[in-house]
């Protein structure tokens, strides 16, 4: 199934084809856009605790990067988990996803950069 910004493109060419009028390639366009805003999610690498600063540790998650592990350990967290819709998510980066949002307010989309997710799979895994 083609994403909503290959359909548009295919949309694109067919109307500059002359396949498809100026009203059918509105129409279509706007039928083929997503509610969800189009973040560059992936020019950020995934999510790696080893590349992380002590300092980034406690400025993003409010917790020594050495005390990660035993916080997982405690809570008992596994090392792998699925979401619902089949994303798999290593157990450290979900805590770590958990410890930035309760860390102060922040929205999904704030996370992008430290997990180099699309926000429906950090909402997915933050509520797994």
């Amino acid at each position: 199934m083609a994403t909503f910004k290959e359909t548009r493109e295919i949309l694109l060419a067919s109307y500059t084809s002359n396949i498809i009028t100026i009203e059918e390639y509105a129409l279509l366009f706007e039928e083929n856009s997503s509610n969800n805003l189009d973040f560059p999610y992936f020019n950020y690498p995934p999510f790696n605790l080893e590349s992380q600063s002590e300092a980034e540790c406690r400025a993003n998650f409010r917790v020594e990067k050495h005390h990660i592990p035993l916080v997982e350990d405690a809570l008992q967290i596994l090392q792998y988990f699925v979401c619902d819709q089949g994303t798999v998510c290593e157990g450290t980066e979900g805590l770590c996803m958990l410890l930035k949002r309760y860390s102060f307010p922040c929205r999904y989309s704030d996370m992008i950069p430290i997990f180099g997710r699309p926000v429906p799979e950090l909402c997915m895994i933050c509520n797994t």
